[in-house]
């Protein structure tokens, strides 16, 4: 067995309230579920209890003008005129419709009415696959906040779609040995406006047609272990 160095973790990401801004952290703990309150709140239609589907309906663009944190394991929600509320303050719900235009609420995601998507341990995309796209959009970078990857990898120059190579694979990301099981596939959350990014519809129609519409790729956890911003990734070559 041996390993061959794919990377090395430049960002690591935790979205506590889905679809929201997340935070960025340093150093965090992982285990099969992934990271611990990633995305296990969500914001919902207080009528019918659907979680909000930026993607899907204009309403739910304020979105990603709000921002999400863990402090002391309760999340709280940032909000653009900098205030912050916990997820259990008996304003926040009148400040979150007051934001969206219509009454909300915010909620445990396991009490939505339905579930938007099949939640992933671990949401892996590389500096590369970002670069690639830059370049066949004639941007001079991609910001790695429109796909909301747990880790961004930075790659060393290597420039590519490069994940989709790594499917069927073990990794070793820090502590964490994961497997790699499919690729990403993308949606209208790429193209959405969020702070200091516009709207772009040209970022998912590029992927579609470079990529089949995938950019990064989707890992289960086999060993739990601790990542660290600088530690290295690699590929277990059995």
């Amino acid at each position: 067995m041996g390993l061959e160095l794919l990377g090395i973790i430049r960002e690591i990401w935790r979205h506590p309230v889905s679809s929201t801004g997340g935070e960025q952290l340093t150093s965090v703990e992982i285990d099969k579920g992934g990271i611990a309150g990633d995305r296990s709140w969500c914001i919902a239609d207080a009528n019918t209890g659907q979680p909000a589907a930026p993607e899907k309906e204009v309403r739910w663009r304020p979105i990603l003008f709000l921002q999400s944190r863990l402090l002391s394991g309760m999340p709280e929600i940032g909000f653009p005129d900098g205030m912050w509320a916990a997820v259990d303050s008996k304003h926040l719900d009148a400040k979150l419709s007051m934001h969206f235009g219509f009454d909300v609420l915010a909620r445990p995601y396991e009490k939505a009415a339905t579930r938007r998507y099949d939640p992933s341990p671990l949401h892996l995309l590389t500096t590369g696959s970002l670069d690639r796209l830059a370049t066949l959009l004639g941007e001079n970078s991609m910001d790695s906040r429109r796909f909301r990857p747990t880790v961004l990898l930075e790659t060393s120059g290597d420039t590519g779609f490069l994940e989709k190579f790594w499917i069927g694979q073990k990794l070793q990301i820090g502590q964490v040995t994961a497997r790699a099981d499919g690729e990403t596939k993308r949606c209208g959350m790429t193209l959405v406006a969020q702070p200091g990014l516009s709207e772009n519809p040209e970022i998912l129609r590029t992927i579609l047609r470079q990529n089949r519409r995938n950019l990064g790729i989707y890992c289960t956890v086999d060993a739990p272990g601790r990542i660290t911003l600088g530690d290295p990734a690699y590929r277990i070559v059995e």
